[in-house]
């Protein structure tokens, strides 16, 4: 029986190493993760200056329209104010004309503010430009990191299979089947030590009766609350990590 516990044990310690590894290898670097944020806020910040010229272009063109509509509008006044005879509309036109520079005047002013924001908008979108090139650079970069690391991780991990392959071969097929199903159910975690009378999986007491039993280890028990696999750590010492060793003088000093 203790054959059996053991290569439990190692196909346990196996299946969390695998289980590290699925989970270093789904997480999204902090960096990477930083570094898109970084892209998708100027790439939004482009868009929204992008837009802005857009507006600014097309509120030109309708100013430009409108000051040479009102161009026409005075040369037509002042051909007029040749040809006028009468005192009272010739004062009138001249009147009319003045306006007209002066409503002129003030649209040039806009259309130069227009003009201005544009130039000054344009720089700020090369400057942007070229900020949004090194992001993508960054990201790639760490992206090309990430895929790097994802390859080891997948390396690594065809390295521990072959090794899970090799102890499940010596588990008996019932055995074998009860583990997964636990597993699948725990998450990851089907063997686990009692300590103390104590369920490592679960943190509850198993009854004497059964504790006393489980040291006897001569057959698979179970925890009785949440259906681990469970063995008399103190047995199985020798092949336990060290850290966990360290948990079982503990126990022997209790």
């Amino acid at each position: 029986m203790r054959e059996e516990i053991v290569n439990l044990i190692k196909l346990q310690e196996i299946d969390l190493k695998i289980l590290a590894l699925d989970k270093a290898k789904d997480e999204f670097p902090e960096s990477l993760k930083k570094a898109e944020e970084a892209l998708a806020q100027k790439k939004n910040e482009m868009e929204a200056l992008e837009n802005e010229i857009e507006e600014l272009k097309f509120k030109r063109r309708k100013f430009e329209e409108e000051l040479e509509q009102e161009y026409q509008r005075l040369k037509k006044s002042q051909t007029r104010l040749m040809e006028v005879k009468a005192q009272r509309e010739y004062q009138a036109l001249l009147k009319e004309i003045e306006e007209i520079k002066k409503a002129n005047k003030l649209r040039e002013e806009e259309l130069l503010k227009m003009m201005e924001r544009v130039e000054e908008l344009t720089k700020q979108k090369e400057d942007l430009k070229n900020e949004i090139a090194e992001l993508e650079k960054q990201v790639e970069e760490e992206r090309q990191k990430y895929e790097t690391r994802r390859a080891e991780l997948d390396k690594e991990r065809e390295g521990i299979w072959k090794e899970r392959e090799a102890i499940a071969k010596n588990i008996p097929g019932n055995l074998l089947k009860r583990y997964e199903f636990i597993k699948s159910h725990r998450n990851g975690v089907a063997v686990v030590p009692v300590i103390n009378a104590v369920c490592d999986g679960c943190h509850m007491n198993i009854p004497p009766q059964l504790y006393n039993e489980l040291q006897r280890d001569d057959k698979v028990y179970e925890c009785p609350i949440c259906q681990r696999i469970i063995f008399f750590k103190k047995e199985y010492s020798d092949i336990l990590p060290q850290d966990e060793e360290g948990e079982e003088a503990k126990e022997a000093q209790a």
